[in-house]
């Protein structure tokens, strides 16, 4: 969070608009699962992220020392609970007051560490976004090497892409040799891995909690891809 902190309001606002932008899934599936339906949670989403941005609270992101997927889920809490209130409001006859993150405190009980299912389904959906904008970033980096039939075989040998063909019909494929093969799904691997470690790290505010956060998406992941589950994205949305 440092870059959306301590580079002044414009730089400031720009980072947390580029996080915001990559966090709208896991909102949206917080909101969904909370009870709201589809088009409310749709405009519930776009406001808050809208209002996050505007507000001065995302000055105080890096006071708490933590991970800005707490801080968003946190802040996420706060606006599901006055919408709640606001609806109960309404029912009654009674005006409702406007949406503001000003008055949020961060040591109040929406920042607990308790996991309903709407957070956990928004932890999911933080991992299956970061997974998916990272493969994202590495097809670009085929697309500009010309080489995006390599990317579509070659990202099968990603986890949790798919089922990868035999390493000889692959070879035969791309008119490679099997070395020639294993050595670039390694570079492919190792190129996933250092993005998906750049991913992680603009979203927290110490350098030792890249490989915690890194754990905990392996860990989503591999409870999501058990049986009944739907896989990862596969990088052509």
């Amino acid at each position: 969070m440092a870059d959306a902190t301590l580079n002044g309001d414009t730089a400031g606002r720009e980072a947390l608009a580029n996080l915001c932008h990559a966090y709208r899934r896991p909102v949206l599936a917080f909101l969904k699962a909370s009870g709201l339906p589809l088009e409310d949670a749709e405009d519930l989403t776009q406001a808050f992220l809208l209002k996050l941005v505007e507000s001065r609270l995302w000055k105080r992101a890096d006071r708490l020392k933590g991970r800005f997927r707490n801080f968003l889920l946190g802040t996420l809490r706060h606006v599901m609970d006055h919408h709640l209130r606001s609806q109960q409001a309404l029912k009654r006859g009674r005006g409702v007051a406007p949406l503001s993150l000003e008055d949020f405190d961060d040591s109040s009980p929406e920042m607990m560490d308790d996991q309903s299912t709407s957070d956990s389904l928004f932890d999911r959906e933080w991992a299956l976004s970061l997974v998916d904008s990272t493969l994202k970033a590495v097809q670009a980096e085929f697309l500009a090497r010309d080489q995006q039939r390599e990317f579509e075989l070659l990202r099968f040998y990603l986890p949790g892409t798919g089922v990868p063909p035999a390493y000889e019909e692959a070879a035969a494929s791309l008119g490679l040799s099997l070395s020639a093969l294993k050595a670039a799904i390694h570079r492919l691997r190792q190129r996933f891995r250092e993005l998906l470690r750049q991913a992680v790290s603009v979203t927290v505010s110490a350098p030792h909690e890249v490989d915690e956060e890194l754990r905990y998406l392996a860990k989503l992941l591999i409870n999501h891809s058990e049986p009944g589950n739907s896989g990862p994205p596969n990088g052509n949305g």
